[in-house]
């Protein structure tokens, strides 16, 4: 906008130096008239509405990456969850009780089988080890070639100096014990893959408290860490997982990754590449979301903690534990991006990443449901089925045939104001609003005849209601649970009041870009109007200006002297010219507003069809033209004559003074860029001022030297950037001259 609001006052500098006369001082104002309303409504109408789409299309992409971060946050404390339950599920076997106290070979044996046996269900640990209490290994499984296999005694091991197993011996028996995030090192060595393990722990003691082991689970990492970067899905955006020093366990690529490991990579760590962003997350380290140069980031820190029962199978206190960062990075570039598309283009997007997240938590919340119906009678499976409960993204509601409810989650709680005691027990219409509640019934009743998975209240806006009386809206999925107790029905409510919000600002977007494009089409129709009407006014005091002067030579021109006569020659010559001038700017109007008309073009046929005219006006010069042919391009045939034809003239016009004057025209590579080139080796111009040549009125040489109005080349960048193109130029004083241009729009697939 800046550039185009020099160019008037360019212009009329311009044409203020060329002479004294007032007639050219008004031209020159309605020239500037002409094209400033243009240049300045437009464009100011086009930044509006650009500005506006690009603050939606980058809140939505905000909104999209907290749900991801959020999402793989929820997955991975699910899994820590399970290895918790796990460790305790082992830890209460009785074959390992058994064992343990009475040493003897057959219950090895068992316990072994028992260890395989489960190793070979769960299938997501590397290592399964029994310790006695001083950390030498008793007995071991190792999960090798896709099967659990036991380690023979001479491969039994001393771990009494590994820090996991000293953190065990510090805090009481029963106490659960999580390593950080390193990798598996096997006699001194880190073992090649690497292997990144998670280390779950416990020390275990008998009815006198005497210490009578450990059990350590070796999570298998790499699932989990590769479970990070998927989650993050196709395109520019990332999810990386850091450990709380700030290395990358899963990061941009694997050379900075476990820096902390590698001496070579210990300088590899997020806070060298992103300062600002570190320093956000030490700042606030539960989570966030910030943009810097760099791009845009959200976090979230998590810790392998959940709900324990009180009454479970050993102490629930915990060791300290380990935390680790999640950290969604989108870079600039791909932000830019954004702003370059429409608002709308989003929207099937937004509606994509809702049904995926819809059916990720019907899927987290279904499994849960059936765990705990097929294990409640084991606590490691209670824990599971809560701790995923707990972490789903939306409220979680299950009621029993009679509507009563039976259990919720904490989002439950934080939805609708209630805590989870005030709702256990009650009828599920306590969430619905009352002017609803009495045709809810029926329709729950309904829905019990044919109970199926399926959206609640398809086509309809479904309401909630708050603890506070308010009302949201919200969407609701219901599932069926056959259980031994029944039938139980597993509601899973979100609230969408964002997402309409959204959908409605968007229609409003529409609705005005609509109007504004209406109204910049009046203004188009009006500018065109204009420009024929001062067509018409300048011409016609132009044309009696040059046939009274030439009456005046033939019927007076005796009596003048050579000197008078002179004069009306020089009014004669600039009245053409202002006519030859207004010709040029009407053209130069008429490009700037016509639409494109695509299709194939050979610009070899263009060319050679402006050559011919060229020697046709000119048969006397001598000028070796060669095309290198055929030169097929995708765009508007009448426009790219229109700028072959400026293009062609000037290497025309600009060679006469060469005694062996030459063009042409062929396709180069530019730079790595496909570029036509018309080249000469005509009277070129010093590149100090390559910056005026697409300039209007803007002039290298005198009228004398070379003649022209200044607006051909004007045209040419017109038709070029309406073309999707660019153009330039390369030259020097007397050496001829280069002209380069693209067409972005690809040629066709025959061509």
């Amino acid at each position: 906008m800046q550039a185009d609001s020099q160019k008037p006052e360019k212009l009329t500098a311009h044409l203020a130096s060329a002479g004294r006369e007032p007639f050219r001082r008004s031209v020159a104002l309605r020239s500037v008239l002409l094209f400033l309303p243009q240049a300045v409504i437009g464009g100011a109408i086009l930044y509006l509405l650009f500005d506006l789409q690009a603050d939606g299309v980058l809140s939505v992409v905000r909104a999209n990456q907290e749900s991801t971060v959020a999402e793989v946050a929820q997955r991975t404390l699910a899994e820590l969850s399970e290895a918790d339950a796990d460790l305790l599920y082992l830890a209460s076997r009785p074959a390992l009780r058994h064992w343990l106290e009475t040493r003897d070979p057959a219950g090895r044996a068992a316990l072994e089988a028992d260890l395989r046996v489960f190793a070979a269900a769960r299938a997501g640990y590397e290592q399964i080890r029994l310790l006695d209490a001083t950390g030498q290994e008793t007995l071991r499984i190792d999960w090798h070639a896709g099967a659990p296999a036991v380690v023979p005694p001479a491969g039994l091991r001393d771990r009494s100096g590994r820090p996991y197993v000293q953190e065990m011996l510090t805090h009481a028996p029963g106490t659960i014990h999580v390593s950080p995030f390193d990798l598996n090192v096997e006699d001194g060595e880190i073992e090649p893959g690497p292997k990144p393990v998670v280390r779950f722990g416990t020390a275990l003691a008998d009815d006198r408290g005497e210490l009578l082991g450990m059990i350590v689970l070796n999570l298998m990492g790499s699932r989990l860490l590769d479970g990070v970067a998927a989650m993050a899905g196709p395109g520019p955006g990332a999810v990386w997982m850091l450990n709380s020093d700030g290395y990358w366990l899963r990061g941009p690529s694997p050379d900075v990754e476990w820096g902390f490991l590698y001496p070579a990579r210990s300088e590899q760590r997020f806070g060298r590449r992103f300062p600002r962003a570190w320093s956000a997350i030490q700042a606030d380290p539960a989570g966030g979301q910030l943009r810097t140069e760099a791009g845009l980031f959200t976090y979230v820190t998590i810790r392998p903690e959940g709900d324990l029962p009180a009454d479970g199978v050993a102490a629930t206190l915990r060791a300290e534990l380990p935390a680790w960062i999640l950290v969604g990075f989108l870079p600039a570039h791909a932000l830019e991006a954004q702003r370059d598309e429409q608002a709308m283009e989003f929207v099937p997007a937004a509606a994509a990443l809702a049904l995926l997240s819809a059916t990720l938590s019907f899927g987290i919340a279904r499994a849960s449901v059936q765990r705990q119906q097929a294990d409640q009678r084991m606590r490691s499976s209670e824990l599971r089925f809560r701790a995923l409960l707990e972490s789903a993204p939306d409220a979680v509601v299950i009621t029993d045939p009679s509507g009563r409810i039976v259990l919720v989650n904490a989002q439950t709680e934080r939805l609708f104001g209630h805590a989870r005691e005030q709702l256990v027990g009650q009828d599920v219409e306590i969430l619905v609003p009352v002017a609803l509640r009495s045709r809810h019934v029926g329709h729950r009743r309904a829905y019990l005849e044919a109970p199926r998975v399926r959206e609640m209240g398809a086509g309809q806006d479904l309401n909630g209601l708050r603890a506070d009386g308010t009302t949201f809206p919200v969407s609701i999925s219901l599932s069926p649970v056959q259980t031994d107790d029944g039938l139980l029905v597993v509601a899973d409510i979100r609230d969408v009041g964002d997402r309409l919000q959204a959908e409605r600002q968007i229609q409003d977007l529409n609705q005005r870009l609509r109007r504004d494009n209406a109204e910049l089409e009046a203004v188009n129709r009006e500018l065109e109007a204009f420009s024929y009407s001062v067509s018409h006014d300048l011409r016609a005091p132009l044309r009696a200006i040059d046939g009274f002067s030439q009456a005046l030579v033939e019927d007076y021109g005796e009596q003048l002297d050579d000197e008078g006569r002179h004069y009306l020659s020089r009014v004669r010559q600039g009245a053409q010219r202002m006519g030859r001038l207004i010709d040029d700017l009407l053209k130069l109007s008429r490009v700037t507003r016509q639409e494109l008309a695509i299709a194939d073009v050979d610009l070899a046929v263009l060319a050679q069809e402006v050559v011919d005219r060229l020697r046709s006006e000119a048969p006397d010069r001598e000028v070796e033209v060669a095309i290198d042919g055929p030169l097929f391009a995708r765009g508007d045939q009448r426009l790219l004559q229109i700028a072959l034809d400026n293009l062609l003239g000037n290497a025309w016009k600009f060679t006469s003074g060469q005694d062996r004057a030459w063009i042409r025209f062929d396709l180069r590579d530019a730079g790595g860029e496909p570029a036509f080139c018309i080249a000469d080796n005509g009277a070129g111009f010093d590149m100090v001022y390559a910056d005026q040549l697409f300039r209007a009125f803007q002039r290298l040489h005198t009228p004398s030297e070379f003649p022209g109005t200044g607006i051909g080349l004007a045209t040419v960048q017109r038709i070029i950037h309406k073309h999707g193109g660019r153009i330039w130029a390369e030259s020097e004083a007397g050496r001829g001259a280069r002209f380069f241009f693209t067409l972005q729009r690809p040629p066709a697939a025959g061509a």
